[in-house]
């Protein structure tokens, strides 16, 4: 039987996706030991953030028996030519040490045709980096050296973990932030691998860096221009879309 494991990163990437699948899912596990079904044959892990907790999912994901894994979330631009809410579906994924994974051909043209009218998806390459990318000159940096367009955590490890089972590969991922967006490493402080953040910790922060509003008010907006997006693309891809084929297209 076919069945895809989906990998994301954090619960707010994961409800754009199980919102339209499931309604009463309202609930998200964080525990690899028990993935959520979203639909018939479709199941969910929120991994956190990192490429050693995307592999502990994507191992997990298998041992549950899935044949196919897509990793699903949010990147960061690493070129002019993608803005908040873009959305790309890379035929390649690399790591930063050029590494390099390619995404099954046939997934992708068909997400791609599916996805075409509403959401004009990019095709070009995703980098997988290993820190949080904070400055926008490291962004530039690392376009440079990887010609990838976007940056993320996770989906390299994906990746590695599909190539050594010997299944497809798939990575729909929105653009949450554009190449000019600087995140403050402070920031990073205050938020744990699921993206929940302290409070209390947060507004010690903003109290000792006023500043810092403007950067959080102009994240939030780009974040929800993404979320949007993968939202949409979830409306238009029914599980039987997103569904994998051994079969090639003609």
């Amino acid at each position: 039987m076919k069945q895809l494991g989906i990998i994301a990163a954090l619960p707010a990437e994961a409800k754009c996706l199980a919102g339209y699948t499931d309604k009463k899912n309202s609930h998200f596990t964080h525990t690899v030991a028990s993935p959520l079904q979203i639909a018939d044959n479709v199941l969910l892990i929120i991994s956190g953030i990192g490429e050693e907790q995307a592999t502990t999912a994507a191992t997990a994901l298998l041992d549950h028996g899935v044949n196919a894994l897509l990793s699903w979330g949010c990147a960061g631009a690493l070129s002019a030519q993608l803005q908040p809410g873009d959305l790309l579906l890379p035929r390649s994924i690399q790591t930063q040490t050029s590494i390099s994974f390619d995404t099954d051909r046939a997934w992708q043209a068909r997400l791609s045709r599916t996805l075409a009218v509403r959401c004009n998806p990019c095709s070009d390459a995703l980098v997988t980096s290993t820190d949080i990318i904070t400055a926008s000159s490291q962004k530039q940096v690392l376009n440079q050296s990887s010609g990838a367009v976007a940056v993320d955590m996770e989906s390299a490890a994906i990746a590695m973990v599909a190539q050594k089972a010997g299944v497809p590969f798939m990575v729909i991922r929105a653009i949450a932030d554009d190449v000019n967006t600087a995140i403050p490493a402070n920031i990073a402080m205050v938020m744990d691998k699921f993206g929940n953040i302290s409070y209390a910790r947060m507004l010690s922060l903003l109290l000792l860096h006023p500043a810092l509003w403007l950067h959080l008010i102009r994240l939030g907006r780009q974040f929800s221009a993404a979320k949007s997006t993968l939202s949409l693309a979830a409306t238009t891809l029914t599980p039987d879309l997103l569904a994998f084929s051994n079969q090639t297209d003609p």
